[in-house]
């Protein structure tokens, strides 16, 4: 797992503010791999990669709040 992100590992629901989301958009997800960065913006903010097995989604790092977690 990328050193930017909360630990959040395969199988744990998480929810997160999209990254770039203007209206602070709230992204629950059941990950299905262990999440990778997505860069820092112009803003310094850094964003986490979270994968459904359906496809990906952008969060703000600082967001990422574990839901239930598996294991």
């Amino acid at each position: 797992m990328t050193d930017t992100a909360p630990l959040v590992q395969p199988g744990d629901l998480v929810e997160g503010i999209a990254s770039g989301s203007t209206f602070g958009t709230k992204v629950r997800v059941w990950v299905d791999r262990e999440p990778w960065s997505g860069g820092v913006n112009s803003q310094g903010r850094a964003s986490t990669v979270l994968s459904d097995g359906r496809g990906v989604h952008m969060v703000y790092t600082d967001t990422i709040r574990t839901i239930e977690r598996t294991n």
